[in-house]
């Protein structure tokens, strides 16, 4: 399977919030560093973050732009982060429902055989909708 293609599917998987599947994606030593400058190691400890902030926070991601190595690749996301708790701080920001953050950044992904073994996301945007400027 190209890394293209495994990585569309783990995407797949993360934004149906299917942490088992996800996971698998993960070397057992995974280290990850996402945009905000929070590091996690391990796919445990990876999913427990995600899961904690999926209680505040609805994330969508889009693949923008990918570019494939040897044993890397490196991915344009656009995230989505729609918050569904009644506050949150987030972003630097104190939010309510209804809010949504949209971030673009820049992932780069270690790969060992088939499996993430080092995930670092750099965000390049980032843009706040309050909730009483969401026009629809």
């Amino acid at each position: 399977m190209s890394s293209r293609a495994m990585f569309e599917q783990y995407i797949t998987a993360f934004n149906a919030h299917d942490s088992a599947t996800y996971s698998s994606f993960y070397a057992p030593d995974v280290v990850l560093r996402n945009g905000a400058g929070t590091t996690l190691t391990g796919a445990e400890a990876i999913v427990a973050y995600y899961t904690s902030l999926r209680s505040t926070l609805q994330r969508t991601i889009k693949i923008k732009g990918f570019v494939a190595g040897a044993n890397n690749f490196a991915a344009m996301l656009s995230s989505q982060f729609a918050v569904i708790a009644p506050s949150v701080h987030f972003a630097g920001q104190e939010l309510v429902a209804g809010d949504r953050v949209l971030i673009e950044s820049i992932a780069l992904y270690e790969l060992r055989g088939s499996c993430f073994a080092a995930i670092s996301a750099e965000t390049i945007n980032r843009n706040i909708m309050r909730q009483e400027t969401h026009a629809v």
